[in-house]
């Protein structure tokens, strides 16, 4: 049976790796302040719910979307992240609340717009709750109410998981599994 999957996209330098490790619960991915560290996509086998009932899924990090890097991989890296998208089953867009809207974060919003797979925009790095005031600006994306959390200070994780309960589609047991 194919599990879902779980894809985490975004400009570079958001977040997307320390969200990946968080929701794992554990470090498997490398976290650097240095953009372009991610290339590859990384995936581990995640669960929702309690230990007792448990609904697994892969979940996916990728690299970051219009990363220009000196080893001039950028195709290489925008396939990867193309390829993940197209064969995720729900996606986490991941963007900084701190910096505010950014120009990459839209050029994501519009690769997202042509796809059919449900999306939750999470505004990462809100270490605090007074910060989600700023994210009012990231309704202009498009994607419904997003969800202000922060990896480095857990918070909002089990909203987040309630969230990706709710709008991820059951496994297809018609589908061998990956």
């Amino acid at each position: 049976m194919a599990l879902p999957k779980v894809v985490i996209v975004g400009r570079p330098n958001v977040g997307k790796s320390s969200i990946f490790n968080w929701l794992a619960g554990r470090r498997i991915a490398i976290v650097d302040d240095v953009a372009g560290v991610t290339r590859d996509r990384v995936g581990t086998l995640a669960h929702l719910g309690d230990d007792d009932n448990p609904r697994f899924y892969e979940l996916i990090d990728t690299g970051g979307v219009g990363i220009v890097d000196r080893d001039d991989l950028s195709a290489d890296v925008d396939r990867q992240i193309q390829t993940a998208m197209n064969e995720a089953s729900l996606i986490l867009f991941v963007v900084d609340i701190r910096d505010g809207l950014m120009p990459l974060d839209e050029e994501v919003a519009q690769r997202l717009r042509y796809l059919r797979t449900p999306v939750i925009l999470v505004m990462n790095k809100a270490d605090y709750p007074e910060i989600e005031e700023r994210g009012g600006e990231f309704y202009k994306l498009g994607r419904g109410k997003p969800i202000a959390v922060s990896s480095q200070q857990n918070r909002n994780r089990k909203q987040l998981l309630a969230l990706m309960d709710e709008m991820l589609p059951e496994a297809d047991p018609t589908k061998p599994a990956n």
